[in-house]
C-alpha cells in the first residue's frame, strides 16, 4: 500500500511539473484548454474529376441555411444572395450524421468560450477553462495507467461513466464551475423566435446533464478535495433572460428543478445564475466583447462564482486538480476530419494545427460541383469570405501541376491554347488569382 501511495505521489509531482512548464502563469492568469475551438463538422477527402489532385470538401450536412443566416448578420452590412447556396451538381458524398444542431453547437461553443476568456483576462482571474472534455478522456493515457488506476475515475460510476463537460472551469479561489451549453434559438436577434416547448425541453436536459457532471466531478476530486465547492450554470447564448423566465413561469416543475440544481432560492436568483444572451456579445460579432458586455458578464460572474471563496484551495491543491484534468495523463484532443486523434493543449500546438489545416485546400460541395461543370470557362463572383477567390485559384493549381504535360499535349495535338481566363479579386481582396483553362473535348487540365 505504501508503495502504491508513493507511486501516485511521484506521478502527481511529475504531472504538476509538466503543467507548470506548459502553463507558466497558471496561478495568475486564465488559460483555455484547448486554447482554440475546433469545429466538429468534418471534411471528407475527394478527387477533382480529370485530375489526381485531392481536396477536402465540407460535408453537405453543413447546412447552407445556418451559414446563410450567420453571414447575413455580418456587422459590415453586406448580405449573401440566396442563390449562392443553391444546390450545384457534385459528387455523391457519404452521410456522416451531421445536422444543423452540430453547426449551431460549434458556433455557440466558440461564442461562449471567447466571452469567458475575455472575462478572465479582463479580471485577471487565475483559472482554467476546459471545453468539450469527454469523461472517457480523463486519466486514460496508457503510459500513466499504473498511477491512474489508483485514482478516482468516471468508470467507477456505472451510470455516469459516459458523457462530457461542455465547460469545466477550475478557479484558484472559487472552486469548480460546471457549465452546460444549449444552442437553442437563432443567431439572428431580429428573428429570434423560440418555441417555448423546445426551450423547456433543452433546459430540462441541461439540468439532468449538470447534475450528472456534478456527481462525476465530485467523485474525481474526492481523494484530494472532498467537499470542494462545485457550482453549476446553464449557458443559453441565443436565449434572453426574459424568454427563459417566461418558460420557467409556465412550468412549475421545471422551475423547481432549475432552482434546486443551481442552488437558487427562487426564479429571480436562478436567472442570475444562468448565462443568457443578455450577458454575452452579439452573435454577429461574437469576437467583439465590448466593455458593456464585460460589465454584464462580470455581474453574472459575481452572482455565480465570485460571491464565495473556497479556503481549502491552496496553490498545490489547485495545481494538482488542474494537472489531473489537463496534464499528460488526460487526453486533450480536438476533432479532426480523418478521425485521427489530435492533441492540442497549448497556444503553440493550436497554431501548428491551425497552420496544418489552413494549408489544406478546402472546398464546399457547391465549389467542387462548380469545378466539374461544363463548360469549364465560368465567371466566379462572391462576397468577402465566401471562397470565390479560392475557387478561382484552384484551376491554377491544377495547371501548375500539369503545365509540362499541357504544353507537350498542345505540341502533339497541333493546336493552340485558346480558352484562357483571367480571374481577379475585387473589393477588399488582398490578392488576385490567375487561372488557366484548357478545353479539349470536355476535359479540364
Amino acid at each position: 500500500m505504501a508503495a502504491r501511495i508513493t507511486q501516485v505521489e511521484t506521478e502527481a509531482d511529475r504531472w504538476r511539473q509538466i503543467v507548470t512548464s506548459l502553463y507558466p502563469d497558471a496561478l495568475t492568469r486564465t488559460y483555455c484548454v484547448p486554447p482554440v475551438h475546433f469545429n466538429r463538422v468534418p471534411y471528407v477527402r475527394d478527387v477533382v474529376p480529370g485530375t489526381s489532385l485531392s481536396v477536402h470538401v465540407l460535408q453537405p450536412q453543413a447546412s447552407a441555411r445556418f451559414l446563410h443566416t450567420a453571414l447575413n448578420t455580418n456587422p459590415e452590412g453586406w448580405t449573401v444572395p440566396q442563390h449562392m447556396w443553391a444546390e450545384e451538381p457534385g459528387p455523391h458524398l457519404p452521410p456522416v450524421g451531421m445536422q444543423d444542431s452540430d453547426l449551431r453547437d460549434d458556433f455557440a461553443q466558440n461564442h461562449v468560450m471567447l466571452n469567458l476568456q475575455e472575462l478572465g483576462d479582463s479580471r485577471h482571474e487565475a483559472m482554467f477553462i476546459l471545453s468539450q472534455l469527454q469523461f472517457g478522456s480523463y486519466l486514460n493515457e496508457p503510459a500513466y495507467a499504473a498511477a491512474a488506476k489508483e485514482l478516482p475515475r468516471p468508470k467507477d460510476l456505472p451510470q455516469d461513466r459516459r458523457g462530457d463537460f461542455d465547460f469545466l472551469l477550475i478557479h484558484r479561489q472559487h472552486g469548480i464551475l460546471v457549465g452546460e451549453l444549449k444552442s437553442v434559438g437563432t443567431t439572428n436577434n431580429a428573428a429570434n423566435k423560440i418555441d417555448d416547448a423546445d426551450l423547456a425541453q433543452k433546459v430540462k436536459q441541461a439540468v439532468k446533464q449538470l447534475d450528472k457532471s456534478e456527481r462525476v466531478v465530485r467523485h474525481l476530486v474526492s481523494d484530494i478535495g472532498p467537499g470542494m465547492t462545485v457550482k453549476k450554470t446553464i449557458f443559453l447564448p441565443y436565449v434572453s433572460s426574459d424568454q427563459l423566465k417566461q418558460v420557467l413561469d409556465n412550468d412549475e416543475q421545471l422551475e423547481q428543478a432549475v432552482c434546486q440544481s443551481l442552488g437558487a432560492a427562487n426564479t429571480g436568483e436562478a436567472l442570475q445564475l444562468c448565462c443568457c444572451s443578455d450577458q454575452l456579445s452579439q452573435p454577429a460579432s461574437y469576437w467583439h466583447v465590448t466593455p458593456a458586455v464585460l460589465s454584464q458578464l462580470s455581474t453574472w460572474w459575481q452572482h455565480r462564482m465570485a460571491c464565495t471563496v473556497d479556503t481549502r484551495l491552496t496553490d498545490q491543491l489547485y495545481l494538482d486538480i488542474v494537472a489531473r484534468f489537463v496534464g499528460p495523463a488526460t487526453t486533450v484532443s480536438v476533432p479532426c476530419y480523418n478521425g485521427v486523434r489530435v492533441e492540442v493543449r497549448t497556444a503553440g500546438q493550436a497554431v501548428a494545427e491551425l497552420g496544418r489545416r489552413l494549408a489544406l485546400l478546402v472546398l464546399t460541395l457547391q465549389q467542387l460541383g462548380l469545378m466539374n461543370r461544363d463548360p469549364p470557362l465560368v465567371s466566379i463572383t462572391g462576397a468577402p469570405g465566401t471562397g470565390d477567390k479560392l475557387t478561382a485559384s484552384f484551376p491554377g493549381l491544377i495547371v501548375s501541376c500539369f503545365v509540362c504535360l499541357l504544353f507537350a499535349s498542345l505540341s502533339m495535338l497541333d493546336c493552340s491554347l485558346t480558352d484562357v481566363a483571367l480571374v481577379s479579386g475585387a473589393g477588399n481582396a488582398k490578392f488576385s488569382s490567375v487561372a488557366f483553362y484548357y478545353n479539349y473535348q470536355g476535359s479540364v487540365f
